[in-house]
């Protein structure tokens, strides 16, 4: 089959994705269309041949890094397939699950489509819609993501503080199954009967399963979603391509903000941000004003964070740009707030600078943004901590090749999350390991991140995730908020299912992929592998 291409040396870079996990296959294959996916699918059903999906390769879990088989790359399918609005004014936009976040973007915001292919009633639809007028809401750090990426691993990112995550975006799927067949699935049309799955297979026919006799977390999570009566879309909402290999996606667009607010504050010590953050949720503490507005996103940089980056920003030109830092500091938040009226943002400063000035910090040490170039300086510096990772992670590689990025998104209630940064700042202290703390501190899901030096280091920082993942699995949390668990996760995955729901799991998997062919290696510890 033309489709399918020998794994050569040219697509070496196919083998890993963001994490740095590197994988093994035997073939590689780009298809940019539905029919063509089917295809690719269904003779890897027939030759027995494993197949690990791939979109952006933005991931941090080893989810897009193949095991074995396949790289089935679905960058190629890229494309913006139509647009309709409903009979309330809600626009929908079908899309290939290649397309980047960054295409998506750019496409919303200069009403710049490629409409070949579109139908009249698309067209008629795109007409009265400017430029800038719609956007689509997940924030994830790495914009470069696919969409397709995003939804099989429910990311989420900065702004879910107030928009939620990818599965609250997306209406509609099309996924391609194990054996090549299609299921077409719409949000509210097609759901669980109790724990009964009925799918509609294009043709006529129906595919029927059970689910799991348990529910996957209530706190944010990235994994397996499992709900009695449970809308099927967001069964391969999470699965990271273990279930089915979404073809198309039908997203749900917002009205656009007219005005993006940013302002990063600057405290003595990381108690200080804390209460900050309550308070700025809020939930403030005795003694510290209320604030009533509501923010988009939260983000919170450690001491270690800032130092790492004002480090790299002396040897990196691209970083050269960046804000210096106010003296003295120990860590900083990074607040921002979306609305449609400017006259709003005087409140919103005034109240902010109450709050900073009442829990330890100083207003007159923040940086703020109020217009799109002073906003895209605090993103950068927010950007910068990730990229500084790579960075680092890309040389310690050299040294030793086994070192992937160890970076953990578990998640916790408003209730534990103290109880979690401190337990994490307890035992990374305990350490001589060059770590930090940044991220997504308004949904209680911060990103600690080792950077392994030697395969010792890397070997310890595993084994400080697998006690986390303990600690959170008794606070009713979850392991993988955002990134999924891909292959660098399962055995966190394991610790928070259990060996019994995990067999669940893998019962389901069996039902949609008898011969176990899709994602091998993700989320599930399979008969044995070893368990934790």
């Amino acid at each position: 089959m033309k489709l399918i291409r020998r794994m050569t040396k040219d697509y070496a870079d196919y083998l890993f994705d963001e994490s740095r996990t590197m994988g093994q296959a035997d073939y590689i294959a780009f298809p940019t269309d539905e029919a063509a996916l089917c295809q690719v699918v269904r003779w890897c059903a027939e030759n027995r041949v494993p197949l690990t999906a791939q979109g952006g390769l933005t991931g941090l879990a080893g989810g897009a890094s193949p095991q074995r088989g396949l790289a089935l790359n679905l960058s190629r399918m890229n494309k913006i397939l139509g647009l309709r609005r409903d009979e309330d004014g809600a626009y929908y936009l079908r899309v290939q699950p290649g397309l980047r976040l960054t295409q998506l973007r750019r496409a919303l915001s200069a009403k710049a489509f490629d409409l070949s292919g579109w139908d009249e009633a698309s067209i008629e639809a795109l007409r009265p819609v400017k430029p800038g007028q719609l956007f689509f809401p997940p924030d994830p750090t790495e914009p470069t993501a696919s969409l397709g990426g995003m939804a099989a691993c429910n990311a989420c990112g900065a702004r879910s503080v107030l928009y939620g995550c990818t599965r609250a975006h997306v209406n509609a799927l099309r996924v391609v199954l194990s054996d090549g067949r299609v299921t077409s699935l719409i949000r509210g049309r097609d759901r669980a009967k109790g724990r009964h799955i009925s799918l509609p297979i294009e043709g006529g026919e129906t595919f029927e399963a059970e689910l799991p006799p348990f529910d996957t977390p209530d706190i944010k999570d990235a994994g397996y979603f499992i709900r009695e009566n449970m809308d099927l879309v967001d069964l391969f909402m999470g699965s990271q391509g273990t279930l089915g290999l979404i073809s198309e996606l039908e997203l749900k667009l917002m009205p656009a903000p007219k005005h993006l607010w940013g302002l990063t504050a600057f405290f003595p010590d990381d108690e200080n941000a804390l209460a900050y953050v309550r308070a700025v949720k809020g939930r403030s503490d005795a003694g510290v004003p209320a604030f009533p507005h509501r923010a988009a996103s939260i983000e919170f940089f450690d001491k270690h964070a800032l130092d790492m980056v004002m480090a790299q920003k002396a040897i990196t030109p691209a970083f050269r740009q960046l804000q210096p830092l106010p003296d003295h500091y120990n860590c900083g938040v990074y607040v921002e707030f979306n609305g449609d009226d400017p006259a709003a943002m005087s409140p919103i400063l005034r109240d902010l600078a109450a709050v900073i000035e009442a829990v330890g910090g100083d207003p007159a040490r923040t940086w703020v943004a109020r217009d799109q170039l002073e906003l895209e300086q605090l993103l950068l510096f927010r950007h910068s901590v990730p990229e500084t990772i790579d960075l680092i992670i890309e040389e310690n590689k050299k040294k030793e090749p086994c070192i992937t990025i160890l970076s953990t998104d578990m998640a916790v209630d408003d209730q534990h999350f103290d109880e979690l940064f401190h337990i994490y700042k307890k035992d990374l202290s305990a350490t001589s390991l060059h770590w930090i703390i940044f991220g997504h501190i308004g949904e209680n899901h911060v990103h600690p991140n080792i950077l392994a030096r030697t395969k010792e280091e890397y070997e310890q920082g595993h084994r400080i995730f697998e006690k986390w993942a303990r600690d959170v699995h008794r606070m009713g949390g979850s392991i993988s908020a955002e990134h999924g668990a891909g292959k660098i996760k399962k055995k966190l995955a394991l610790i928070m299912y259990g060996p019994e729901r995990m067999h669940s799991l893998i019962a389901l998997k069996r039902a949609f992929d008898p011969q176990l062919l899709l994602g091998p290696g993700n989320i599930l510890t399979m008969d044995g592998e070893a368990e934790a």
